[in-house]
C-alpha cells in the first residue's frame, strides 16, 4: 500500500485572513481548495491575492489567472504564452506569475501546462482563478468551456497529489461553477449576499451556527464568514500588499454623531416630522439589518422613535 500523502510545507504554516491564523497543518493530507463567493466589489479578488502573497513567501509559486488584465500593474508583466509559463513554473525563480486569459479558450493551454508541470515537478503551486464562472460552468458543456471546466476540476479533484492548491472566486454559490468545485472545497469565504433567494442554497453551510441571511447581507467590503476545518469565523480581510501600494488613500471622516444630550436634542429638532413619519417598521428593519444592529438595539431604537413622535 502507498503511504498517505502529507505535504510537509504545510505543517506549521499559517495564513492570516483577518481572524485567527489559519493552520495549514489541517490541510497537509488534502491540499487547499478555497472558494470565495460574493457580489462584485466585495473583496474576493483581494482575498485570493492575499493568500497568494503569503503562500509565495512560504515557498509556493502562485499563478494568477486574470481575465480583467489588471494584475500586471500589481505583480509585473504577464507570461507571454503557455510555453513561457512552462519554463517559469519549471525554474521556480519567480514567486508570483500572472496569466492573462479572458475566457475558457485562452485559459485552456495555460491550464494544461499547469497540470503537466504540477505532475512532473510536484512542488507547491497555488492557482488563483478570478471570475471563475468564465472558465467553469454549473453543468457539463461541450466545447472550450467544457474542456476548461475539466481542467479546473482536475486541479480540484487531484491537486493534492501534485502539491497543487486552488482558489476560485464566484458571484453566487450555485449556478456559476461546476458542482465538483463546491463538492471538493475545504475552505469557503462567503461575502455579502444581496439576494434573499440565495439563502436556500447557503443555509446548510451555516447549520447550527445561528448565522442568518441578515448577517450575510450586513457584511461590508472585505468581510467574510470563513468556513475552515476549525469551524466558522467572521473575518475582515487585510488588503494585499500589492493592492495597498496602489489603493487610493481613504479620507479621514470626522465623527458626526451627537455625543451629548444637547447635541442629540438639537439634531432631532432639525429633522422634520415628514422624515420621521417615513421611518416605517419595514424601513427601520431594513436599515437595522444593513447596519448590523442586534434585536435589542432595534427595539430600543423603535421605542425612541415612538417617544419622539409622541412628544411632537
Amino acid at each position: 500500500m502507498g503511504a498517505v500523502i502529507r505535504r510537509e510545507e504545510m505543517v506549521g504554516a499559517t495564513l492570516d485572513l483577518g481572524g485567527v491564523p489559519l493552520d495549514l497543518s489541517d490541510y497537509a493530507t488534502t491540499g487547499l481548495m478555497a472558494v470565495a463567493v460574493g457580489p462584485r466589489g466585495n473583496g474576493k479578488t483581494n482575498a485570493g491575492l492575499l493568500m497568494a502573497e503569503q503562500l509565495s513567501e512560504k515557498g509556493w509559486v502562485s499563478v494568477l489567472i486574470d481575465p480583467e488584465e489588471e494584475m500586471e500593474s500589481l505583480y509585473g508583466e504577464a507570461v507571454a504564452d503557455a510555453e513561457d509559463l512552462r519554463q517559469r513554473l519549471t525554474s521556480r525563480n519567480e514567486q508570483i506569475l500572472v496569466v492573462n486569459a479572458k475566457d475558457a479558450t485562452e485559459f485552456i493551454p495555460y491550464g494544461r501546462v499547469i497540470l503537466e508541470v504540477a505532475e512532473k515537478v510536484r512542488q507547491p503551486l497555488f492557482v488563483v482563478i478570478d471570475e471563475g464562472q468564465l472558465f467553469s460552468a454549473a453543468k457539463k458543456r461541450t466545447g472550450d468551456i467544457g474542456e476548461a471546466g475539466d481542467i479546473i476540476n482536475e486541479f480540484v479533484g487531484r491537486g493534492r497529489k501534485r502539491a497543487l492548491d486552488v482558489f476560485v472566486t464566484a458571484l453566487r454559490y450555485t449556478g456559476t461553477l461546476h458542482r465538483s468545485i463546491f463538492g471538493n472545497k475545504n475552505l469557503t469565504l462567503i461575502g455579502c449576499q444581496e439576494d434573499a433567494a440565495a439563502w436556500s442554497a447557503l443555509a446548510p453551510q451555516f447549520r447550527a451556527s445561528k448565522i442568518e441571511f441578515s448577517d450575510l447581507s450586513a457584511l461590508g467590503p472585505g468581510e467574510f464568514f470563513c468556513m475552515s476545518r476549525r469551524g466558522i469565523e467572521k473575518v475582515r480581510m487585510p488588503m494585499a500588499k500589492a493592492l495597498a501600494e496602489v489603493a487610493m488613500k481613504a479620507k479621514v471622516v470626522k465623527k458626526t454623531l451627537p455625543a451629548t444630550f444637547t447635541q442629540w436634542d438639537r439634531a432631532m429638532r432639525a429633522i422634520p416630522n415628514e422624515r420621521l413619519d417615513a421611518l416605517t417598521d419595514e424601513v427601520v428593519s431594513l436599515l437595522g439589518t444593513v447596519a448590523g444592529l442586534s434585536a435589542q438595539q432595534m427595539l430600543a431604537g423603535q421605542r425612541a422613535l415612538q417617544d419622539e413622535l409622541k412628544c411632537r
